[in-house]
């Protein structure tokens, strides 16, 4: 870069935001265009049958509840929830932070969480492994 590019003044187009942290990304007024807000429980869907092994298996419910606030409930195969969740929790975080994105321009609440109660019919926690390396007794 010249010593004359550098020495120009930075023109900034206001209408593009910029200007400092978080500036020019809020947006005032009704959420999206004519109203239309992110239909998220499609989102979840999208990602969650992506994920599954058994992909016709995936069920996806989205509540409105009061106050700005939904609720997802995602349903697979038990054998396909490791895999959602990811290791320590990764996946099913990533896709939290994926909706709560989408939802900060609708400016509302969504929660997402597994519908599936127990994994493979275990109510509890895991029995503890002897790993005392002796003979049993």
């Amino acid at each position: 870069m010249s010593d004359v590019q550098r020495s120009r003044p930075i023109r900034r187009d206001p209408r593009r935001g910029g200007g400092g942290f978080n500036r020019g990304f809020r947006r005032e007024g009704p959420p999206g265009p004519a109203g239309i807000g992110v239909d998220y429980r499609a989102l979840v869907e999208y990602v969650a049958r992506s994920l599954a092994e058994k992909p016709e298996e995936v069920q996806v419910e989205a509540f409105e509840r009061g106050g700005g606030t939904v609720a997802i409930k995602v349903k697979l195969a038990d054998a396909d929830v490791g895999r959602f969740i990811g290791k320590a929790g990764r996946n099913i975080e990533a896709v939290r932070t994926l909706v709560r994105v989408a939802s900060l321009r609708d400016r509302k609440r969504v929660f997402v969480d597994l519908a599936n109660p127990t994994l493979g019919g275990h109510s509890g926690p895991r029995e503890r492994r002897d790993h005392s390396g002796g003979a049993p007794s």
